[in-house]
């Protein structure tokens, strides 16, 4: 039976405060540990080998020309994101006990040219991710 996915909309931003990794800076393959906000500009990056909530496995781009509102890119980012799950993985969704989210851009940072949208697998039960979850 399939699971429901839960999306959690987080904020990607073009300025980096605090420390950590600039979300803008955050590549395909990259591991990181849950955000203490709703909103980021940076991610604590960490070595894949090491303990982690999340891995990003997707990067892809939305072509509309004015902001589409937070259902918007919501609808857009479930959906490339889910045609990416399996490539990645290896696994069909369904059949994984992966989950996923998307870093997505504001209405803030859309003015400013961002359309970037992340792709993020975690663990359902919401357990540590230990390696990369890349297929292969």
């Amino acid at each position: 039976m399939r699971r429901t996915v839960a999306l959690v909309v987080l904020a990607l931003s073009l300025a980096s405060c605090g420390g950590g990794t600039a979300v803008t800076d955050v590549k395909i393959g990259d591991c990181f540990d849950d955000p203490d906000s709703e909103i980021v500009s940076a991610l604590d990056v960490v070595d894949c080998s090491e303990a982690h909530d999340n891995e990003v496995y997707a990067e892809v781009f939305m072509s509309d020309s004015v902001f589409p509102g937070d259902a918007g890119v919501g609808e857009f980012a479930f959906d490339a994101c889910f045609d990416a799950f399996e490539p990645y993985v290896g696994q069909s969704y369904a059949d994984s006990p992966l989950d996923y989210l998307y870093l997505g851009p504001t209405e803030e940072s859309w003015d400013s040219g961002d359309r970037a949208v992340l792709c993020v697998l975690y663990s359902a039960d919401l357990s540590k991710l230990t390696g990369s979850m890349r297929a292969g």
